[in-house]
């Protein structure tokens, strides 16, 4: 079964090479396939492929390697890593340094910095809304930046060989400027504007307007209903509805339908949920 993923992900690579696209990314954050693999949370394994960091990033390996060959030397392959979980116990920052120096001898032509899972989502800023912060490494001055993750892009700078990307948070020209000003990052990712506004960087880049930040209105409502409510259902409503709301307009746009920016949070949660529980029971059938 694990030979059988592994040539999946060179499959799918090839496929996409085939099929005109300019490179791939192996998604190895957020808590899917493979950052379960990086976790010593949700990897329990006590064969080769668990225990040891080294044994923990094995698959990754075989992944990156199988497509690679898959797809050829010329074909750019991005990763896109966790900088940390922040979780206790969970896949921390130190590991991914470690992670990074073994990617260096991989042929990685990107390396995109993201972080959190969908236990403590920071990806999207809402870490805290299911369990405790784990993360006593971002400074003041550093966390009022606008890029998430900026601060561990620029500690995995100092060994990662291949140029760095980082996503989460941009949303001002300043912002992105003082990013890329610090000489570590090549590339920015924009990603929750574009799912209600997808030219919305043409605009940033020909008139200097910021982009839409859907997150600050994306709420039950004011006060105990909204994101900093006292009561955790509450919380995890405004959290996991804001997320959903993403997700439905991805999901119109790739039906040929525009945004729905007048959907409300508590539709988008159902409609959410309900997405969800179809896949799960067709995965099951």
């Amino acid at each position: 079964a694990i030979l059988d993923l592994i040539a999946r992900y060179a499959f799918v690579a090839r496929t996409a090479r085939d099929c005109g696209f300019g490179g791939v990314q192996i998604h190895a954050a957020h808590g899917y396939l493979i950052s379960q693999f990086l976790s010593p949370i949700s990897n329990q394994r006590r064969d080769a492929l668990g225990g040891s960091l080294e044994n923990r990033s094995r698959f990754l390996v075989e992944v990156l390697k199988a497509t690679r060959a898959a797809v050829g030397s010329d074909f750019p392959v991005a990763v896109k890593l966790n900088s940390a979980d922040f979780q206790k116990g969970g896949f921390g920052h130190d590991e991914a340094l470690e992670v990074v120096r073994t990617l260096n001898g991989l042929k990685i032509d990107l390396l995109e910095i993201s972080g959190g899972t969908y236990e403590q989502p920071r990806m999207v800023g809402l870490d805290g809304v299911l369990e405790p912060v784990h993360d006593t490494s971002v400074r003041a001055s550093t966390a009022a930046r606008e890029a998430y993750f900026l601060n561990y892009a620029e500690s995995i700078a100092a060994v990662a060989q291949m140029p760095l990307m980082v996503t989460g948070g941009l949303r001002t020209l300043a912002g992105m400027n003082d990013a890329l000003g610090s000489g570590k990052i090549a590339l920015l990712g924009i990603a929750r504007p574009m799912c209600g506004d997808p030219v919305s960087p043409a605009s940033l880049l020909q008139k200097g307007e910021s982009l839409p930040t859907y997150e600050k209105s994306l709420r039950l409502g004011p006060g105990w209903l909204g994101p900093n409510s006292p009561f955790s259902l509450i919380k995890m409503i405004n959290a996991f509805g804001g997320q959903g709301w993403y997700y439905q307009q991805i999901m119109r746009m790739g039906d040929g339908l525009p945004p729905d920016l007048g959907m409300g949070l508590l539709t988008a949660f159902r409609r959410y949920q309900a997405d969800e529980s179809a896949k799960a029971r067709a995965l099951k059938s």
